[in-house]
């Protein structure tokens, strides 16, 4: 922090000078003092003190801008970007979002007349505006943005590959995000494959400044085929993601330990879906120990990612069967993420109510339901409020909640309180599948999955088939498509089908179930 206290005094003293001679070069000069407050808080991720010098700074170059627009516009554009930026981090979102929107405004215009000085801040501001529109859960509008952005780095690129080929990589590392977001998995894969290509490329050349890059994009390119089913793919570019992380960390731990904590905690999962949970274990725990380190340094800093970490070493544990460790470290993860809520829930509470969601699950692995109950019913209460507020945002979260809190309901006995959770869970996801069928179908059909146990326990063997039928012909083209991302879930709705069909003394539907055994047969 001994940096934030150095630019605290400079600012101070430049305070002084600018009371003393008001003039615009003063003003100029404590305003990029603020600038340099804002990036040193952000980087310690101290959001309060970056957002309140980023603002400060925001006002003098608008004044600034108003008074002499050739000289100070760009300055505005600048500051704008980086308000919207620690305002999203404290989410405030919908004020990040116009900040950033008044960024590209103003830097729209100024690459209209001057394309060569500014098109490169434009594209980078609509990157940022992608992101923003993404949080906001503005998919559509997201990756018009974050299009534009490729489009126009592309453009620069073609032009000037030494200045311009790694915005472009990073481009594409969003438009994959954004695409992925929508359910467009194989375009998502397309555009970070083209990314990793870049940066490969890249740092063949100058491993020392884009190794880092590389890594990330490798990270992402492991996301993009884990959704796909191509989880052996996934784990080795994930590995690779890890290996780079560690050689960087070895020789910069300050600056890498973050991002190999991180990779970490992604080959956990990876290895944790291909069934090798002892070793999908230990790279998580390996994440968790370094994100407490790094936390006992910076809390503010860093505790948001130890409770991620807790959280899946939670997952882990309990996939091998340790359910109180399991507890544990879910238990942790809420403690953390209550804690960070209570200071800022605009930011955190997504994140208390996931913690809450999974710690429900292994209270119910443990038999202790009423307990499970209760911490599904807090993640519900917690997302319906954040979904009234951002429906596009959180209405997908809502829904899984909803969709577990239904299963607590049921283990409990409480079937018809239990029928109307899931029903509300199957009633959202339909409504988002209608608009999206690629990101939600799935999730719909293991709503109706689950929709169709609750019937089930009540002895509604009809509705039950019913539903479980839905849920297949529904998943059906995607099965065919992604046999490997949606297997599982297709055999396990066979499964439920067949059994409530005999239940009911009905004839399955044999051309469905034909179709669904030949796939599974084709990749099992």
């Amino acid at each position: 922090m001994t940096d934030i206290l150095r630019l605290a005094k400079e600012i101070q003293k430049q305070r002084l000078k600018t009371r003393e001679q008001p003039s615009a070069e003063q003003l100029f000069l404590l305003a990029e003092a603020l600038q340099r407050l804002a990036a040193a808080a952000l980087e310690h991720r101290d959001f309060t003190i970056a957002v309140s010098a980023a603002d400060e700074s925001r006002l003098i170059y608008r004044e600034l801008a108003e008074k002499n627009p050739g000289a100070f516009l760009p300055n505005l554009a600048m500051s704008l970007n980086n308000v919207g930026t620690m305002l999203s981090e404290l989410g405030r979102r919908e004020e990040a979002l116009a900040a950033t929107e008044e960024s590209v405004d103003i830097r729209r215009k100024l690459a209209d007349k001057n394309p060569g000085a500014f098109l490169p801040d434009l594209a980078m501001s609509l990157n940022n505006v992608g992101n923003r529109l993404s949080e906001l859960g503005r998919r559509e509008e997201a990756l018009a943005a974050t299009e534009e952005a490729v489009k126009k780095h592309r453009k620069l690129a073609e032009k000037n590959p030494g200045a311009f080929l790694p915005d472009l990589a990073g481009s594409l590392n969003n438009v994959g995000n954004r695409l992925s977001e929508l359910g467009r998995r194989e375009e998502a894969l397309a555009a970070t494959e083209e990314s990793v290509d870049i940066r490969r490329k890249l740092a063949d050349k100058n491993p020392g400044a884009f190794l880092p890059d590389l890594a990330g994009s490798l990270n992402n390119v492991g996301n993009r085929l884990s959704e796909l089913g191509r989880r052996e793919e996934a784990l080795a570019a994930t590995k690779g993601a890890v290996d780079n992380y560690r050689k960087l960390a070895e020789k910069n731990p300050g600056a890498f330990l973050p991002n190999l904590a991180m990779s970490l905690n992604n080959v956990g999962t990876m290895l944790s879906e291909l069934g090798r949970r002892e070793e999908a274990l230990a790279a998580t725990e390996e994440s968790v120990y370094n994100y407490r380190k790094l936390a006992e340094k910076n809390p503010g800093a860093f505790l948001p990612n130890l409770a991620m970490s807790l959280n899946n070493v939670g997952t882990m544990l309990s996939e091998l069967g340790r359910r109180e460790e399991a507890l544990a470290a879910t238990e942790e993860s809420v403690y953390i993420r209550r804690k960070l809520a209570d200071k800022n829930p605009g930011a955190f509470l997504p994140d208390l109510a996931m913690s809450l969601n999974n710690v429900g699950a292994m209270l119910s692995e443990l038999g202790r339901r009423e307990e499970a109950l209760a911490a599904t019913e807090e993640s519900v209460d917690i997302r319906r409020k954040l979904a009234d507020k951002n429906p596009g945002a959180f209405l997908p979260d809502l829904a899984m909640s909803l969709n577990n809190l239904g299963n607590r309901l049921s283990e409990l006995g409480r079937r018809e309180e239990a029928l109307a959770a899931t029903e509300e869970a199957v009633k959202i996801r339909r409504k988002l599948a209608e608009k999206n069928s690629g990101a939600f179908l799935p999730n719909l059909a293991t709503s109706l999955g689950s929709l169709g146990r609750v019937l089930r326990g009540m002895e509604r063997h009809k509705e039950a088939a019913e539903s479980f039928a839905e849920g297949l012909q529904l998943l059906l083209p995607l099965l065919r498509k992604m046999p490997q991302a949606f297997s599982a879930l297709g055999a396990r709705l066979l499964q439920d089908y067949l059994f409530s069909v005999q239940a009911a003394g009905l004839e399955p539907d044999e051309e469905l179930v034909e179709s669904v055994q030949e796939v599974l047969a084709a990749h099992t």
